[in-house]
């Protein structure tokens, strides 16, 4: 097992995915948004994108991809295949291997009944705390908000800075594409000026009782007030409360990846987060059809 900056790693629990393998996730939305789309396969499903003359084919599992199946499509193009997979750590013949690293690091926290505190690392419960006493319903409160105004929110935010649009982008096509009916969009409003300083999207899973932090962002006037901490306890409670399982972080910093992901993920780990290293992605090319 490697080494991990931010925490213990471990196999993945049998009920557990990652997001992109929850029917309420949107996974359609993912591709840029000038891209023809659609999806394929049956088990597993994947999403195939294409912007002309280039086509990708991309799933989510530890069950091989069935290329035949996946020859019916418009898009159904000479394509470049890619799977990601969960733990498995075989290589089927016909596959080749990418990058020898995760194609990602998830966290994860395994909610139970009790104070789910208790686990997260000092400062966390610390923020949490003075966030309820100085701040929740004082100065500040946690409403819901409709996407216009989160992502008017998230064009002033120093996020948009370090993180570009990518996030916002793809949380928009979802909700075109249909997925909003498992996003809710989370803001912090001062009360006096009536300003969104801080927000996150959540997408809930039903089906696996798993739910995701999604495009989190902070506007400078949050930093004294552990808006971005009140918001994730927020989450924890709310999920508590509807029998979640699983609350999900994804994406954490290792070796290749930006310097500017460490400062979020040293962030997300104070929750007391195990953490998933999925296998190096494998990759082979498929012929189909020419037009």
């Amino acid at each position: 097992m490697m080494n991990f900056l931010y925490g213990e790693l471990t196999e993945p629990p049998k009920d557990f995915s990652p997001p992109e393998t929850w029917p309420e996730y949107g996974l359609l939305a993912e591709p840029l948004g000038f891209c023809a789309r659609e999806s394929v396969g049956s088990a597993p499903m994947g999403v195939r994108w294409s912007a002309w003359p280039l086509t990708f084919e991309e799933y989510v599992s530890d069950r091989e991809p069935d290329v035949e199946e996946s020859k019916k499509g418009t898009l159904a193009r000479n394509r470049w295949v890619t799977w990601k997979r969960i733990s498995r750590a075989d290589i089927p013949p016909g596959w080749r291997i990418g990058p020898k690293k995760p194609w990602r690091i998830d966290g994860f926290h395994t909610l139970s009944s009790g104070d789910y505190t208790g686990i997260w690392h000092k400062n966390a419960r610390r923020e949490a705390r003075l966030w309820r006493e100085r701040h929740l319903d004082v100065t500040h409160r946690i409403e819901q908000a409709s996407f216009e105004e989160f992502k008017r929110a998230y064009l002033m935010s120093s996020t948009l800075k370090k993180t570009g649009m990518d996030m916002l982008s793809i949380l928009e096509r979802k909700y075109a594409l249909g997925a909003r009916e498992y996003i809710e969009l989370w803001v912090v409003r001062d009360i006096k000026r009536t300003l969104i300083v801080a927000g996150t999207a959540i997408i809930n899973s039903p089906s696996t009782k798993s739910s995701v932090r999604f495009c989190p962002f902070m506007l400078p006037a949050a930093r004294e007030t552990f808006a971005s901490t009140g918001l994730v306890d927020y989450w924890f409670e709310l999920s508590q409360q509807r029998g979640v399982r699983y609350q999900v972080f994804t994406c954490f910093w290792q070796p290749g990846d930006p310097k500017g992901w460490k400062g979020p993920a040293e962030f997300k780990s104070h929750f007391g987060l195990k953490y998933v290293a999925y296998p190096p992605l494998l990759y082979r090319f498929v012929r189909g059809k020419v037009f």
